[in-house]
């Protein structure tokens, strides 16, 4: 239960490429987040994104699984799990711009990618660019 079934469910989004509306997917985190099942959660992911499945009869079905909370603990969970969500798009566009940037000739860590300001990022990028134009 908690976090690390929340970036589990964000990678098994991807994984599965399940196009699924916004408060589909919230609801498919919370639940997540609330049982830590994911067995549970990726039958609800399925049921969700079957064509002709009616929603609120899925999520009152998963509810009832997870149990009902009051309103300010899913308020919490709810920051909790939006927290947890960016970090792990975070850490995806890092090793993105740092796929990026190395396969353009710039050597830099993912480290220093995180510590560096963007525009102090926009400017090295910008002088390297300079430095291959001016050796062509």
């Amino acid at each position: 239960m908690g976090l690390s079934a929340v970036a589990e469910t964000v990678e098994l989004f991807r994984q599965k490429a399940i196009s699924l509306t916004e408060r589909d997917r919230e609801f498919v985190i919370q639940f997540a987040f609330q049982t830590g099942d994911m067995e549970l959660t990726d039958k609800l992911m399925d049921e969700l994104a079957k064509a002709g499945s009616d929603r609120d009869m899925v999520c009152r079905k998963y509810q009832a699984l997870a149990g009902f909370q009051p309103d300010w603990i899913r308020k919490i969970e709810n920051l909790l799990i939006s927290l947890e969500t960016y970090r792990v798009q975070e850490e995806q566009a890092l090793k993105a711009l740092w796929e990026l940037l190395s396969a353009c000739g710039i050597s830099i860590s993912e480290e220093e990618i995180r510590q560096t300001e963007a525009a102090q990022m926009q400017e090295r990028v910008k002088q390297e660019q300079r430095k291959k134009e001016a050796s062509l």
